[in-house]
């Protein structure tokens, strides 16, 4: 099925599918897969990218959605920013929107979730610059029937966004052209907010020497290994004994040393180029205790583990 045909079901269908059984229903199911799946073949992705569509978790939700996630920042949609299609409450369109987690800013924020998500997007926007010919969209219309409703979050998330009415969807090839530069502008904001977040820069580790732009990507480097998702699927495969020292935490500490080791990403920061990096937990990660991890940093052998192991470490 076709992107466009997926929607124009969804907006035809939806409605009526919310008065009957969730379980197994073929518009949910059409959602979570074959939607997704075409999302996926029109974005052009290698496998960087997440890929979700939701109708609900159990129940139907007021508005489904399909998102779009790069995991240097978020694997879902309660945290973090990303690109996503939100279908309006009352089916009359669907929005591209380049959003916010919004669960994230209701527990963050609690009753000012929506003011806090209004101020990150006008941010956001200003890193961005203006994106008015392909994203003219500033604030987004889902028709929420109550203020409560996840819509109404998403409504105060929006960053930019081009709104498809129901009765005149584009085709393919203009839904491709759209997502893969709002896909684009994704990428650029990743790369511009690490390279401004001078809280990823250590004195203790950080590389001599560097110009702006590999000290823009020594910060993407650093954001991807504090990924708490991704180290849980790198201690996962690799184990918790660091590569170097040998040292594990759990039989020096005991129980609280189970499980601590530091993810470290092995790819050379001449090889960052905008955010589409590898980052298969096994290939791509080693795991280091703290003090190697650091050394590793300062060293510059990011990607040779047993060369820093040879030339450096006298234990």
């Amino acid at each position: 099925m076709s992107l466009r045909d997926g929607i124009a079901k969804v907006l035809a269908e939806y409605s009526s599918a919310q008065s009957q059984s969730f379980t197994q229903h073929p518009i949910a199911s059409l959602i979570r897969l074959e939607l997704r799946n075409a999302v996926a073949q029109l974005s052009g992705d290698q496998g960087a990218l997440i890929f979700k569509g939701s109708a609900g978790q159990g129940n139907w939700a007021k508005g489904p959605w399909l998102g779009i996630f790069n995991p240097v920042v978020t694997g879902s949609a309660q945290s973090g920013y990303y690109v996503c299609y939100l279908f309006r409450e009352d089916m009359q369109g669907v929005y591209l929107s380049l959003n916010q987690g919004m669960t994230e800013a209701k527990q963050h924020y609690k009753s000012d979730a929506k003011t806090a998500l209004r101020a990150r997007a006008l941010n956001y926007r200003a890193m961005l610059g203006p994106q008015d010919n392909r994203f003219p969209q500033l604030a987004i219309d889902l028709a929420p029937s109550s203020a409560n409703n996840d819509t109404a979050f998403y409504e105060a998330g929006n960053i930019y966004a081009t709104y498809y009415p129901a009765g005149s969807l584009p085709d393919d090839r203009m839904l491709a052209h759209d997502l893969q530069a709002m896909l684009h502008l994704y990428e650029r904001l990743i790369h511009g907010e690490t390279a401004s977040d001078s809280s990823l820069d250590s004195e203790d580790d950080k590389p001599t020497d560097l110009h702006f732009e590999d000290a823009a990507r020594f910060r993407l480097h650093k954001r991807i290994e504090r990924n708490a998702a991704l180290a849980k699927k790198v201690k996962q495969k690799k184990g918790c004994v660091c590569e170097v020292c040998n040292t594990n935490f759990e039989e020096l500490y005991g129980e609280i040393g189970a499980g601590y080791i530091e993810a470290h990403h092995l790819k050379p920061l001449s090889s960052f180029k905008g955010t589409k990096v590898a980052m298969d937990p096994y290939a791509d990660f080693a795991v280091l205790c703290a003090n190697c991890h650091r050394m590793v940093h300062r060293s510059g052998l990011v990607d040779d583990i047993p060369r820093f192991k040879r030339e450096h470490y006298r234990g």
